[in-house]
């Protein structure tokens, strides 16, 4: 099993420019149930903050890391535990759709350096988007763009099973550590 990724705090906001602090940041750690990875069970829906950034070192841990910009400007990051274990890279699937039938434009991929490694849109549904990346001691994902305001659903794999424990946002004033739920709906604080 891969290691969990420990963050560095604070978060650093990018509007502001300056370090987020209100003394010990808090960290919100989601454990899941167990069924939680069933395509049954209802998405949970939570806020992400505009314009948080998360602090994400290569190598250090496995994890999906996602961030919302001012303006509809999307992040999707993933990060492996290669430098701690000496593991192979991660193979992390991921699946970014847009609620209320609303679309994703502007896609452009991060550091898709493997043959492997790939950003395209998802067979089944043409407003998703399929990240499939080989992530080894280097940062993979893409951006993209929605109208303002538009919620995502993530759906995250890691090693073909459910990544539940390796999903980061920062959501009402907090990191939240693990996902309750496969796909998990993700709400800009604003616009």
């Amino acid at each position: 099993m891969r290691s969990a990724l420990f963050l560095s705090i604070p978060l650093v906001l990018s509007s502001a420019a300056c370090t987020y602090d209100n003394g010990d940041a808090r960290r919100v750690s989601n454990p899941p149930p167990a069924s939680t990875c069933s395509s049954t069970a209802p998405a949970v829906q939570t806020a992400i903050d505009t314009d948080a950034q998360l602090q994400v070192e290569p190598g250090q841990g496995a994890g999906l890391f996602v961030e919302y910009g001012a303006g509809g400007h999307w992040t999707i990051r993933t990060t492996c535990d290669t430098s701690l274990k000496d593991n192979p890279a991660c193979p992390w699937d991921v699946i970014v759709t847009p609620e209320d039938g609303r679309s994703i434009s502007n896609v452009a991929g991060l550091e898709l350096e493997s043959s492997t490694d790939s950003i395209a849109a998802y067979p089944d549904d043409p407003r998703s988007y399929n990240l499939i990346a080989q992530t080894a001691g280097d940062i993979d994902g893409f951006t993209f763009d929605t109208e303002p305001g538009t919620a995502i659903s993530v759906d995250s794999f890691l090693d073909g099973t459910c990544a539940l424990s390796y999903f980061y946002w920062s959501g009402d004033g907090a990191l939240h550590t693990g996902s309750p739920t496969n796909p998990l709906v993700l709400i800009p604080s604003a616009e």
